[in-house]
Formats: C-alpha cells, sequence, structure tokens
C-alpha cells in the first residue's frame, strides 16, 4: 500500500472510494477537529466525483457547521459551491458561493481560485 499510494511520511490518511481510487489525502499529526473536517471533506469530495452532488453537498455543509474554522473549511466552501452548480446547473451557485469564500475565508487560497465566477453575470 506505501508503495501503490506513494507515501513518503506518516501518518498519511487516505480516502478511497470503494473500488480503492484515491480523492483525498492529508499528512501529519492533526488537532480532532482538524483531522474530523479532513475525514468530511475527503469524505465530500469523494461523493463530488462519484456525482453523487447531493451526498458531498450533506458533507461539506456538515464540516461548514461543525467545523468552520478549520483549514479543511475553505475547500469545503469551495467545493459546496460547485456541488450546488453541477447538481442544479445555475451558476449563481457558483457567484453566491464567490461572495462566502470571500467573506469568510478571503485569505484563502480557494477564494483564490474562485475569483473567476465574478465573471458570471447577474
Amino acid at each position: 500500500m506505501v508503495s501503490r499510494f506513494s507515501v513518503k511520511w506518516t501518518p498519511t490518511v487516505i480516502i478511497l472510494d470503494s473500488n480503492g481510487d484515491e480523492h483525498h489525502r492529508f499528512i501529519g499529526f492533526l488537532p480532532p477537529e482538524d483531522f474530523i473536517g479532513q475525514l468530511l471533506l475527503g469524505k465530500g469530495k469523494t461523493e463530488f466525483n462519484l456525482e453523487q452532488f447531493e451526498q458531498a453537498i450533506q458533507c461539506f455543509q456538515e464540516l461548514l457547521v461543525r467545523y468552520p474554522k478549520t483549514d479543511a473549511a475553505p475547500e469545503a466552501q469551495y467545493y459546496l459551491g460547485v456541488a450546488k452548480y453541477k447538481a442544479s446547473h445555475d451558476p449563481k451557485e457558483l457567484k453566491s458561493n464567490l461572495e462566502i469564500l470571500q467573506r469568510d475565508y478571503a485569505s484563502s487560497e480557494w477564494a483564490k481560485k474562485a475569483q473567476v465566477y465574478a465573471l458570471i453575470p447577474g
């Protein structure tokens, strides 16, 4: 397993789907809230990648409600907006998500990645 997943340091936690495909990983020891936040993020990203958008939305929302101050939260907020867009095909979901990222996580890389959504009309 170490070789298959190129694990170079421990602890390395890898979130896999039922087929053994990787969807998220994090490395190093974390306090309990951050650890749980990363697990929820990984679960949400797995659901997202498997196009189970409603389940992904639930995971991201749970993370944001229970662990909004963790390092996983800005990424969860980003993916929440994208999952809502993928579920609804409404580009307003991306634009409103950008506003939340800029308000709550302005200095995060995820707010920067979402800046392009400001170009969406409306």
